[in-house]
């Protein structure tokens, strides 16, 4: 009979405690994970695996987002189903579940936009702003929506227009953002820049007390707005502006070829560099790279890369296909809502499909993953990407 109280080093290895790993062992192994939630998982495992293990690993590849589903409260309050517990649905597509996130800072805001892990949650009429991390539930505060906005110029003595009845008119708007940083979120330096549509960029940095507007071309339909390296970029149906943060009175205004105009296009997140996917009426989607010497929009492949496209009004991600073994590249997810069709009301349902570019064959991964919303008209559901960071 065997004795299983003999010293740790001395039991045979298929009766060794796995908490006993030596801590370099078990950092490395924690390495060798991809996935946010195996992760979590795995620091979960013991007190040791967790001490060994960094909480806020920076080894983790860009994940595989998650769908956030929009909650929008019916008008019956007692009613348990109708009334805003906090708790939202995100669909994990890495894994095939809905996850269920606690998120008491979301009661009465709205979820406009993501970015690198981060929420940009705005109150009615846009009195409050701040980004949200779900994970790890970090807040940072920024400039209301209702304050002073500065022009964008060089001078510092730039002129400031009261923008309280401007946003307070539009504060549907707010939930058709798109967002992006310049750099980390957690360098003092980094530029926040939100695109609410249809025509208004703004930006600021962590602690400033107001938001700068960056000037778009009047008469024109702004579709998206990004910055990159030191340098706006905004995009409309037939050219893109790029206009310098530190020379904003200088403006390149880039044309496109005749192919290319009113083509539906937004930027690309998730690669090095200025990217924008297209939407051709033919069906076909093209990945370009913008290239300022010489001013052109360059063809680029994407036999490894995934893209996650939002509809018309959310952004598109970009993941790379080499960070996860089971997903092939070329490959677009797409999320669409629409009607489900009951006696008593209509209620919108979210599906995401999978368009592999390849076979020219689309597959549908998911149809209404979560709770059916009573909002009308639906709103659009968010690709959100988990992050610790």
């Amino acid at each position: 009979m065997e004795d299983n109280n003999m010293p740790e080093e001395d039991l045979p290895f298929q009766f060794r405690d796995w908490a006993y790993l030596p801590p370099v062992v078990v950092e490395l192994i924690s390495k060798k994970v991809k996935s946010i939630t195996d992760y979590v998982r795995f620091r979960a495992v013991c007190s040791t695996w967790r001490s060994a293990s960094l909480p806020n690993s920076s080894h983790l590849p860009p994940q595989l987002p998650w769908l956030m589903l929009p909650f929008e409260p019916g008008p019956n309050q007692t009613d348990p189903d109708e009334k805003d517990n906090g708790i939202r649905l995100l669909y994990d597509l890495w894994e095939g579940k809905m996850r269920r996130l606690y998120l008491p800072e979301t009661i009465d805001m709205m979820c406009c936009a993501s970015y690198h892990g981060w929420l940009l949650l705005v109150s009615v009429k846009g009195r409050e702003v701040f980004l949200l991390n779900p994970l790890t539930r970090d807040r940072i505060q920024l400039p209301s929506f209702t304050s002073p906005v500065k022009l964008l110029r060089n001078d510092s003595d730039s002129p400031r227009f009261d923008a309280t009845s401007y946003f307070e008119s539009h504060h549907g708007c707010f939930g058709k953002s798109t967002m992006t940083f310049s750099v980390d979120i957690t360098d003092p330096n980094c530029m926040i820049t939100v695109f609410i549509r249809p025509y208004r960029v703004i930006c600021c940095r962590v602690g400033d007390s107001f938001w700068t507007r960056v000037l778009s071309r009047p008469n024109r339909y702004l579709i998206d707005a990004t910055y990159y390296n030191g340098q706006f970029y905004l995009l409309y149906g037939e050219a893109m502006d790029i206009i310098k943060s530190n020379k904003p009175e200088e403006r390149i205004v880039f044309n496109f070829e005749p192919e290319l105009k009113y083509v539906r296009m937004h930027f690309l997140d998730g690669k090095s560099g200025i990217y924008v996917v297209a939407f051709h009426p033919d069906g076909n989607v093209e990945v370009y790279q913008f290239q300022e010497q010489p001013l052109k929009l360059k063809v680029t492949g994407t036999s490894d890369t995934i893209i996650f496209s939002g509809c018309i009004i959310r952004p598109h991600l970009a993941i790379c296909s080499d960070d996860w073994d089971s997903l092939d590249g070329d490959c677009i997810y797409m999320e669409n809502n629409g009607l489900f069709n009951v006696e008593e009301s209509r209620r919108p349902h979210y599906s995401i499909f999978a368009f592999d570019r390849d076979a020219n064959e689309i597959e549908h991964i998911v149809r209404n993953p979560g709770k059916k919303q009573l909002c009308w008209p639906p709103e659009p559901a968010l690709w959100f990407q988990p992050s610790f960071m």
